[in-house]
């Protein structure tokens, strides 16, 4: 029985750890823990190798221990990942009509309800989630006017974790 329970829970944690990196922040803390268990893991893999008594260690189940930890820290890192690719997608018609509006006035929106219906179709949202939280001092979607020639976009993906971005280089950096 435990030749196929273990593998089996192994893989079940597994998914469960990456649905849980797409949907928490929570568990994307596990990472660190997951890596420094994985390379204790690792460390007495290698040490009960070399002694003499590797004859009586079962190294089928680290070896499974240690593939559960790599597919779970790697669907966590992935789902956090998801998430910010969620919102360069949202966002990327902004982008573009800002960028439109820009050359056409000489300057930026005061407000993205400006754009809409010549530059846009519907605002964009940084609400990922299906019940979306009030977040104090983003009420237009994460767009934000710095000034005339300026402006900014942040979204709080997980938590207090920000993706913004940058007009002036044009790409996107997460930070907390």
């Amino acid at each position: 029985m435990t030749r196929w329970l273990v593998p089996v829970l192994v893989l079940v944690g597994a998914a469960m750890m990456t649905a849980l990196g797409h949907l928490s922040f929570n568990a994307a803390l596990f990472v660190p823990l997951l890596a420094l268990g994985g390379g204790l893991l690792l460390l007495v893999t290698l040490v009960l190798a070399v002694l003499p008594a590797r004859r009586s260690v079962n190294f089928v189940t680290l070896a499974y221990l240690l593939g559960g930890i790599a597919l779970a820290g790697a669907g966590m890192v992935r789902g956090m990942s998801w998430r910010f690719d969620r919102v360069e997608e949202e966002f990327a018609p902004l982008i573009a009509a800002l960028d439109a509006y820009h050359a056409e006035k000489g300057q930026y929106p005061e407000a993205v309800a400006e754009l809409i219906p010549a530059h846009l179709s519907k605002a964009p949202s940084c609400e990922l989630e299906s019940e979306p939280a009030v977040r104090q001092g983003l009420s237009d979607g994460g767009y934000y006017r710095k000034g005339p020639d300026d402006y900014g976009i942040t979204c709080y993906t997980i938590v207090f974790w920000k993706y913004s971005y940058n007009p002036v280089k044009k790409y996107w950096y997460g930070w907390d």
